[in-house]
């Protein structure tokens, strides 16, 4: 299960064995993880359901709002770990691609490991606090819900007769909607902008599960959110969750020299932790992919980490990504505070 620590011995001894039974539920409740992490399917509605609980449990570091509206009515949240108004932001993205729901898992486990941590917890002797009382994480951990409903459950996750039935074609035509990664729509997000649109060699002429990069940039209501937030601050860097692979990708072919030895330092902070081998910028032509985008649009550094062996990630992989890239977003932080960004 998520953290270790909250197996530790706080219920141990013969207080705790005395303790009236109410009391203990109370600690048991505490100390439970919100985030079931034991589960090959996390969906939307559960992601919801968690994001209210950890609000509620841990508001001095965790706070969320609701977006923009999909296709199919689900709204897309964008949540807030640390300070708010810390001055310096880092942008996370993941299930931007439908069938890569467990990054989503994986986001969210991260949220709950440093929420739990806020007030007591510390990374290389600064205390967690502090940490993100300077940086704050502005994440959208679930960019493409519909497709992330298809993904888990085929026609029944789409709820528009139009998209059943797109749904049902890509079945007769011998497709699994386990392998799609666009969005209701047809149309896969992570080509959606404009930096190399249109320039994939796999690219698909019309809607399909993946590689499909819609009529022109920002056709989507995904990616027009990403580009919302992105400019409601600077952001110091972006990072990017996907699957599958274990490596890191970072920078931009087309992005400034500058900008690229920024991303470079961000995947060399990132192998550290996980060990995943990096390719960088000249192994990354522009594609029209949120990557891309903001390194030439924004001038920051963008990285990506694709997690896992497969797609869909196995659940019997999540304790293995957990515990490699859990305290990446600490560390990254701390990096930005001493200017290493």
């Amino acid at each position: 299960m998520l953290l270790a620590f909250l197996t530790s011995a706080n219920c141990t001894g013969r207080s705790s064995n005395s303790a009236k039974p109410h009391e203990n539920r109370i600690k048991n409740a505490l100390h439970t993880a919100i985030v079931d992490t034991r589960k090959q399917h996390y969906s939307y509605l559960e992601m919801i359901g968690d994001l209210d609980e950890l609000q509620k449990r841990f508001p001095q570091c965790v706070s969320y709002e609701m977006r923009s509206k999909t296709y199919q009515g689900r709204n897309i949240p964008v949540l807030y770990l640390g300070n708010r108004n810390a001055g310096k932001y880092v942008l996370v993205q993941s299930a931007i691609h439908a069938r890569e729901y467990m990054s989503t898992l994986l986001v969210m486990a991260m949220l709950e490991h440093y929420a739990r941590l806020y007030d007591t917890g510390s990374y290389q002797n600064t205390p967690i606090r502090n940490i993100f009382s300077k940086v704050c994480f502005v994440i959208l951990p679930m960019v493409n819900p519909d497709g992330v409903e298809i993904a888990q459950k085929g026609e029944k996750g789409a709820v528009t007769e139009d998209v059943k039935r797109w749904v049902r074609e890509h079945k007769k035509a011998g497709m699994s909607h386990t392998q799609i990664k666009s969005n209701a729509c047809g149309v896969d997000l992570n080509r959606n902008f404009a930096n190399g649109f249109g320039k994939d060699r796999r690219r698909k002429p019309n809607k399909s599960y993946s590689h499909y990069p819609g009529k022109h940039p920002y056709s989507e209501i995904e990616s027009q959110l990403l580009k919302t937030i992105a400019e409601e601050h600077h952001f110091t860097c972006f990072l990017n969750y996907h699957t599958h692979g274990n490596l890191v990708y970072y920078g931009c072919k087309n992005a400034k020299t500058a900008v690229n030895e920024k991303a470079t330092r961000m995947a060399q902070l990132i192998k550290r932790h996980t060990s995943y081998p990096l390719y960088g910028s000249q192994t990354s032509p522009e594609c029209g992919s949120w990557g891309d985008e903001v390194e030439l649009k924004y001038g920051s550094p963008s990285a990506t980490i694709e997690l896992g062996t497969r797609n869909p990630v196995p659940i019997a992989e999540f304790n293995d990504l957990f515990g490699k890239n859990k305290w990446v977003w600490a560390d990254l932080a701390i990096a930005i505070v001493d200017h290493k960004l």
